[in-house]
């Protein structure tokens, strides 16, 4: 009966959250991943850890009995996030309440597994903050661990040194450079809940990435792995057969008419937005014109 109460109770002062869900069909090949919200009943989910100015806080997850007054607003009532981090619960239960402009949110109701708390959160544009699908964790590892993979990136975060009072640095490589994954742990960030801790050089950085797309607020979905918009598995520079000219502008940050949309997302990164089914990419005043995979024009826009 108090569970039915609190349903109620949270559905009718929740309904003008205004917020949007994400939607994807999973893979029945792969049940552990592309996992929709009421897809997540009886699947285990880790916390992460959270950001240093986050932990004082705690998690925007509350034990059962005292939801209702925590959804209010009592931040008293969070989890403590010393007692909680890297544990990991079974979701036992989705309940979706009306969350404006026709679309759904959902309370998550979870059991901790090494100490059978009852707790509940609740999802905003779908996601709910401070988890990971523990399968994602699981099968990051065995694809990623001690293996050669070539990140997407010039720069990398430096891995903090706890006995050393130095901010982290930026460890450099070249775009699809050689790193080694050392080891494979959850982060402290929702949409990239997964540390890959690689070696480059000599030095550890941290290449986060999402393994798959449960519990990731996302606008658009595509059918490759979220994590392949992080890294390369295989050495780009033979893969691709490209020129070294191509490389150096990519490496400079350099778009150029005939270059392809592979190369411009190295060089660029993700176009701010897209139109014309795909024929023009929006970078904050430019626009880039395609014709099929190659770029024809650039152009200032207002």
């Amino acid at each position: 009966m108090k569970k039915m109460i609190l349903r109620l109770l949270l559905t009718v002062s929740l309904i003008l959250v205004g917020a949007t869900s994400s939607v994807w069909t999973a893979s029945a090949a792969e049940p552990s991943v592309n996992l929709t919200t009421p897809q997540w009943t009886g699947n285990g989910f880790t916390f992460l850890a959270l950001p240093a100015d986050k932990q004082a806080a705690g998690y925007e997850i509350f034990g059962v009995e005292q939801a209702e007054q925590g959804f209010q607003g009592d931040r008293s009532l969070r989890l403590p996030y010393a007692s909680h981090v890297g544990k990991e619960v079974t979701v036992t239960d989705i309940v979706s309440f009306p969350a404006g402009n026709s679309q759904n949110e959902y309370m998550a109701y979870m059991t901790v597994n090494d100490t059978g708390e009852k707790l509940v959160g609740r999802t905003m544009r779908g996601q709910l903050e401070g988890l990971v699908l523990t399968a994602d964790l699981v099968n990051a590892r065995q694809q990623f661990l001690g293996k050669t993979i070539y990140p997407k990136f010039r720069e990398l975060t430096g891995v903090y040194d706890p006995g050393s009072y130095a901010i982290p640095t930026s460890i450099s490589t070249p775009i699809g450079g050689p790193a080694t994954v050392v080891d494979v742990y959850a982060g402290n960030q929702s949409q990239e809940p997964i540390w890959l801790i690689v070696t480059v050089n000599g030095e550890k950085a941290i290449l986060p990435i999402a393994y798959s797309y449960t519990n990731v607020s996302v606008s658009t979905l595509t059918q490759s792995p979220p994590w392949q918009d992080a890294l390369f598995m295989e050495d780009p520079r033979l893969a691709f057969g490209w020129s070294q000219e191509v490389w150096n502008a990519i490496e400079s940050s350099i778009v150029e008419e005939g270059m392809t949309k592979e190369q411009i997302r190295l060089s660029w990164g993700k176009p701010n937005s897209i139109d014309g089914n795909g024929t023009a990419w929006i970078y904050g005043t430019k626009k880039l014109n395609f014709s099929g995979d190659v770029l024809q024009s650039l152009e200032t826009i207002e």
